[in-house]
């Protein structure tokens, strides 16, 4: 399971991905019960039901809401495995990097209060640098970005382990609250959290050159319509969008640079030649890599299937759990 800020994704040995939702569990109004979880509950959210409160129980990839992420993951690990949740099932998730000890234990304890049995968790650099590809048992140290919408994962990886690792807390989200605050104050307009997410996912692009053209339908090349929250429509002026985004990018980028110049000079010499895959769903914003090969000094390259690194290494370590050692810190994949 890689449990994610804004995402879940639920993969069953020898079954594949069986479960891709938002991390979104709705509840009626003065009610325990939850009535509808991912989607549908997006959908609520987006839609501004009445009488529904949308919790998302996770922030910063740990735990915010223990009750909501019980009630969300033992729903999705049901409809994963149906009748088999009798026998209180393995459950392979990732962490973030420097997740503390108490962030840990509170993800093992929800998963193990939605029904699973033994709980292994391997860090999240690991498993998205797996997923990436990333030779991580040669000697010579790589490096893996996973840019969450909670935080971004960094880490140089060599000989199965994680020799540096930062938990940065930037992610997709802090881009999205950069648009909410950036077009209040630049144009007057509250926007909620699904409409700023959307406006980043539209344009897409660090560099105003590289933004996608608007779809069809739109009323002019620098203009998108959104619903605001008294249902009126309103247009929002895409031009500055792009800008708004590489300044959040830049704080990012300089963060990384900072890890960098922390390294060994021997590693820091590897990374620089090895260079670093970007994984998860930030890695799209198109400008990204480039920004971070320039402020880091080390080439940086997004990941074939960025979204999918961090669930297509935990499957590949659930496949080879012999290889898991020290405590899940180092992974030898040579098996594979």
């Amino acid at each position: 399971m890689d449990v994610g800020t804004a995402n879940i994704h639920v993969a069953v040995k020898d079954g594949g991905i069986v479960v891709r939702e938002p991390a979104l569990v709705a509840y009626a109004s003065g009610k325990e019960a939850a009535v509808a979880f991912g989607t549908e509950a997006r959908q609520m959210l987006e839609q501004g039901v009445a009488n529904v409160r949308v919790v998302q129980p996770l922030r910063s990839g740990c735990i915010a809401d223990f009750g909501a992420a019980v009630t969300l993951l033992r729903h999705y690990l049901q409809k994963a495995l149906g009748r088999r949740m009798l026998l209180g099932p393995l459950v392979l998730t990732a962490h973030p990097t420097q997740a503390t000890p108490v962030a840990r234990r509170a993800l093992a304890q929800v998963l193990r209060a939605a029904g699973a049995g033994r709980v292994i968790a391997v860090q999240k650099s690991l498993a998205a640098a797996i997923g990436a590809g990333l030779a991580i048992d040669a000697p010579d140290t790589q490096m893996v970005i996973d840019i969450g919408a909670g935080v971004t994962d960094a880490a140089a990886i060599s000989m199965g382990m994680i020799t540096e690792g930062v938990t940065i807390p930037i992610g997709g989200q802090r881009f999205d609250e950069a648009l909410l605050r950036g077009i209040k104050r630049q144009q007057d307009i509250r926007l909620t959290p699904a409409a700023a997410e959307e406006i980043k996912l539209h344009v897409g692009a660090l560099d105003r050159s590289l933004a996608q053209q608007p779809p069809a339908g739109a009323t002019n090349t620098g203009s998108f319509t959104y619903k605001a929250d008294d249902v009126k429509a309103f247009g929002v002026q895409l031009d500055d969008v792009p800008a708004m985004l590489y300044n959040q990018a830049l704080l990012l980028a300089d963060e990384l640079a900072w890890t960098v110049e922390e390294l060994p000079a021997k590693v820091r010499a590897q990374v620089a030649t090895t260079g670093a895959a970007v994984t998860g769903g930030g890695a799209q914003l198109r400008g990204l890599p480039e920004l971070l090969s320039a402020r880091t000094g080390v080439p940086c390259a997004m990941a074939v299937d960025p979204m999918a690194c961090t669930m297509l290494g935990l499957q590949a370590v659930l496949n080879n759990l012999h290889a898991l050692s020290l405590d899940g810190r180092r992974m030898t994949l040579a098996n594979r």
